[in-house]
């Protein structure tokens, strides 16, 4: 049974029980009201008669009989439905009541006399019991014509309401047929598809978020998507990566081995063995610093910034004369929340490749103002193409170079991961024959 059934069957119950409740209690409040007003008035008329029975015994003479009067008094209010029975000393004196009943004086009952209802009252009159009778069977057909009114009144009601509440019902679950439709649809596989959000009610709102859920998951799903590309593009490169270097160092070990070589010639491909080996090395090492980079939130603290640089560039001073690069200093005092290792290992890497793309002669800038640290050089310089693809994993602008000089094409997409940790942004600016920039905001 669907939810709109369930809500139509549980709502149409619950009024038809609070409906037939509320008529049933106004029933029997109207009759109760009814009953009140009668004994009310049947009191008042049982005084009335009492006492006019008394002044009229009063003014009997002595030859007229009490019994003559009593007979008068029930001959003429048995036409106005009252019946009348008096006594003394429990001895019945006249009546006009067919059944014996026994009361205590001034106390109101309910019983049937001749198949009729009546009120009956008994009080003292005249040094007599009288025993007052009223007829208030009109009481009870008033009763049963009433329930009969409130009944069909409630039987229309409730076959109105019960059409009333199916077309709303049945109108108000409609978005919910659609949503579920868009679900079904989903489940197919077409994730094109979109819930309806029009009107300004809850369920234009829960299309509202079931679109913005939708939209999350195919975000989800795309970046999925983009980033086992780029793990199957990551592993592709590392297995063409691995294949050259271990395809030399074999090709060389089994030279070595079969071949008779000379003392030269065997120092050489040993030489080259351990600079494939050491870039392997080098390749390994990389990968497991930014997996433990990846798998570890590393500590933030305070750091000086214009040390870091300064830092670097004492380290990398011997490298710089070998190419005949001058490495120079622009800093101004920078503080920074973020971790010294990795931030150290960042601008090391980006002054590195900097050093690595000069000429002889060529110049290294390391300037630092405002959290933003620069690192420039006047080297050759890369294109818009190459811009775009420099943080990607083994990728080089120049193969030849980075192979000879055992470069991994790793080294940028470990700093552009260590910049992300910081929350920095890195951009490139670059152009052939003008150099390189990096900028390394950490404003952010």
């Amino acid at each position: 049974m669907r939810f709109w059934q369930k809500t139509y069957i549980f709502t149409l119950i619950l009024f038809l029980v609070c409906l037939n409740a509320g008529i049933l209690s106004l029933t029997y409040y109207t009759y109760s009201k009814s009953v009140s007003s009668a004994e009310v008035t049947a009191g008042a008329e049982q005084y009335y008669i009492s006492r006019a029975f008394e002044r009229d015994l009063e003014d009997l003479g002595e030859m007229q009989s009490p019994e003559l009067l009593m007979q008068i008094y029930g001959s003429y209010y048995s036409g106005k439905g009252i019946r009348l029975a008096f006594s003394s000393d429990e001895k019945e004196v006249y009546s006009n009541i067919s059944e014996n009943i026994e009361i205590d004086q001034n106390v109101i009952v309910h019983t049937e006399i001749g198949g009729a209802w009546h009120i009956v009252i008994s009080s003292e009159a005249g040094g007599y019991t009288m025993v007052f009778a009223k007829n208030v069977e009109s009481l009870n057909e008033e009763f049963k014509s009433l329930t009969f009114t409130y009944v069909l009144t409630a039987l229309g009601v409730s076959l109105l309401l019960s059409v009333v509440l199916y077309f709303i019902l049945r109108r108000i679950s409609l978005p919910l047929d659609r949503l579920r439709e868009t679900t079904e649809k989903i489940q197919s596989g077409d994730l094109s598809v979109s819930a309806d959000e029009s009107g300004k009610d809850e369920f234009s709102l829960l299309g509202a978020s079931f679109n913005s859920m939708l939209a999350t998951i195919n975000g989800q799903m795309a970046a999925l998507e983009a980033d086992a590309e780029k793990k199957q593009m990551l592993v592709d490169n590392m297995a063409h990566e691995l294949r050259t270097p271990l395809t030399s160092i074999r090709g060389y070990a089994e030279y070595l081995e079969r071949a008779a070589v000379s003392e030269e010639q065997r120092l050489f491909a040993a030489k080259y063995i351990v600079s494939e080996a050491e870039r392997l090395a080098k390749i390994s090492e990389i990968l497991l610093d930014d997996a433990y980079i990846r798998g570890n939130p590393p500590e933030m603290k305070e750091v000086e910034l214009s040390a870091l640089l300064f830092d670097t560039a004492e380290r990398l001073e011997t490298r710089a004369k070998e190419r005949g690069v001058k490495v120079i200093l622009e800093t101004e005092k920078t503080l920074i929340s973020g971790n010294s290792t990795l931030l150290s290992m960042l601008v090391y890497n980006l002054t590195e490749n900097a050093i690595k793309a000069c000429s002889e002669g060529g110049r290294v800038i390391l300037r630092c103002k405002d959290n933003i640290a620069l690192v420039e050089d006047d080297g050759k310089g890369m294109t818009e193409e190459q811009l775009s693809h420099i943080t990607e994993p083994f990728y080089r602008t120049d193969k030849s170079r980075s192979r000879a000089e055992g470069g991994a094409g790793l080294g940028l997409a470990l700093c552009k991961n260590i910049a992300e940790i910081h929350g920095a942004h890195m951009r490139f600016e670059s152009k052939i024959g003008a150099g390189t920039k990096v900028f390394l905001d950490f404003t952010t």
